[in-house]
């Protein structure tokens, strides 16, 4: 009983790194609702293209007092990526001098590189955190000091890496992972609630929930990609969980417009909506389901992902007839050679067409197609063959173009270096270098060559 009423008035702190939507930690706050620990979030930082920036000291000192005030027994850094380490580290350097309180990091990057990440964080979720980052608060919670039995309480949270230091010499410990679950709609969905959520931004702490005041609402009605592209890390996460059960994952109708009920009743100025799946659910009776109901219970505009090899005209005129505005697809470059051999994509230059021509006679209102340039490996034929693919697109459609970033974790990493097309050391250094430093260094490739500056010229026109 003891025990119980000290857990009862324990509660866990988790952040977000520039990602005001947090749909991530959102998930987890539920989790940990569901088991009755109190939760609190704190997003740090809006994300701003133009101009990115690291958490400032001002901006530390703010999240220093939202603990004083809170006193969590746990707090948890949501790290998606490497793009935003510097401050995940200034964050957590706070935190190690300034309280005796533990950390757990999650997120695709602790999940690729938990040994890693231990050399800073106490603890690592690796791969789905709402049930392992349950039964870590609840250990903790329930240990005043990290001894023998604490950490055999730990052997046996799945999901879940960890430092022993009884000795004095540390070793790290790595969990097996669990099985993926097969009902997604056993974890619920995000709340929206301002009474305990924070952000920090521009030198200020606002208490709310920046939901409340959108005008988009963003959710995902699937977990996992079916697709292997190198330079993304869901082939690696797909890897980690072979043998752990179907790694694509769709939740219910059902479950899904429940949500978007509850989204609808509670932010006022919503004008649509926006899905996040990889690849947006493609099974005829889903969609079948799915368009009925949006259609009568939510009839607002929303986008979706999607693959050439996902484009079907009968599922799209329906999504179309629900509200479907926008639909951006991932061709990321019209060179054959460069999506087969270097991106790992099979799909044709006549997939990519045909899917074109449905997603126009479909009159989807806005089709986006994504393209990746200005990088290591493209020739000018490469880049050449890129505005001819687009010349062959139908209309009417817009060009999202990006550069090429390697991340962390990415088969592409591996390419680039067999191949010879970037220096192993200079591009670790690029890859742990701070935002802003990354987020421009992979726009100048080839910007002297007038040729390859004139076909760049005509793509973008």
């Amino acid at each position: 009983n003891s025990k119980e009423n000290s857990f009862c008035r324990k509660s866990v702190l988790l952040i977000s790194f520039y990602n005001p939507k947090a749909l991530g930690i959102r998930y987890l706050e539920k989790s940990l609702k569901n088991a009755g620990i109190p939760v609190y979030i704190v997003i740090l930082k809006k994300f701003n293209s133009r101009n990115p920036e690291e958490v400032t000291d001002k901006e530390l000192n703010l999240l220093k007092e939202i603990i004083n005030q809170l006193k969590p027994g746990l707090i948890g850094l949501s790290i998606m990526t490497s793009f935003y380490l510097d401050s995940v580290y200034k964050v957590n350097n706070m935190l190690k001098d300034s309280y005796n309180i533990p950390i757990v990091w999650g997120g695709v990057y602790p999940t690729l590189f938990p040994e890693k990440c231990l050399e800073h964080a106490d603890f690592i979720i690796r791969g789905e955190g709402e049930k392992p980052l349950v039964e870590l608060a609840k250990v903790i919670f329930n240990y005043n000091c990290f001894n023998f039995s604490f950490y055999t309480e730990l052997k046996n949270i799945n999901n879940l890496a960890y430092k022993i230091n009884i000795t004095n010499e540390n070793s790290i410990v790595v969990n097996e992972l669990d099985r993926l679950c097969q009902n997604l709609d056993e974890y619920g969905y995000p709340e929206i609630d301002e009474s305990n959520k924070f952000v920090i931004d521009n030198d200020r702490l606002i208490l709310e929930d920046p939901l409340l005041k959108s005008f988009s609402y963003e959710l995902s009605a699937s977990r996992g990609c079916p697709f292997a592209c190198s330079y993304c890390s869901s082939i690696n996460l797909h890897r980690l969980y072979k043998g752990k059960g179907s790694y694509v994952r769709f939740r219910s109708v059902n479950n899904v417009i429940e949500e978007l009920k509850e989204a609808k009743k509670k932010i006022k100025n919503l004008k649509f909506v926006q899905f996040w799946d990889e690849i947006f659910p493609q099974d005829k009776n889903w969609i079948d389901e799915f368009v009925v109901q949006y259609k009568q219970e939510i009839d607002l505009p929303f986008s979706i992902w999607t693959h050439p090899l996902k484009i079907n005209k009968e599922l799209i005129d329906k999504l179309v007839h629900a509200g479907l505005y926008k639909a951006v697809m991932g061709i990321q470059s019209g060179s054959l050679r460069i999506r087969r051999n270097i991106f790992h994509r099979v799909e044709t230059q006549e997939d990519i067409i045909k899917a074109s021509r449905i997603l126009s006679e479909c009159k989807v209102p806005r089709i986006v197609y994504d393209f990746m340039l200005r990088h290591p490996f493209e020739t000018r034929e490469d880049i050449i063959q890129s505005f001819e693919l687009c010349k062959r697109l139908y209309k009417p459609f817009e060009l999202q173009l990006h550069g090429l970033n390697f991340l962390p974790g990415t088969d592409i990493i591996g390419l680039a270096i067999k191949s010879g097309v970037v220096d192993a050391v200079d591009l670790e250094k690029k890859m742990y270098a701070p935002m802003k430093q990354q987020y421009t260094s992979y726009w100048g490739i080839n910007d002297k060559d007038m040729v390859i500056n004139f076909w760049y010229s005509m793509i973008y026109m």
